[in-house]
This record gives C-alpha cells, sequence and structure tokens, in this order.
C-alpha cells in the first residue's frame, strides 16, 4: 500500500497524508453510515 517513490524514503508530509487517509476513510465511513441509518429510522 505504500510506494516509495523518491529515492526510497517518504518525507514526513507524504507520511502525515497516508497516515491521515488511513485515519479519515474509516471515520467518514462511520459519519456516512450513522447519518444513512438515523436517516433511515
Amino acid at each position: 500500500m505504500l510506494s516509495l517513490q523518491q529515492g526510497g524514503y517518504m518525507t514526513l508530509a507524504q507520511f502525515a497524508m497516508i497516515f491521515w487517509h488511513d485515519l479519515a476513510a474509516p471515520i467518514l465511513a462511520g459519519i456516512i453510515t450513522a447519518a444513512i441509518v438515523s436517516w433511515w429510522r
């Protein structure tokens, strides 16, 4: 999943972006799921 392209190492910004997306994706999915469930009820 992690692709090392620039000289075989990742910059702090690249790591932060991947870390943020790995955290944000499930959180957003949970919020959307909760919103849909509460909307259907």
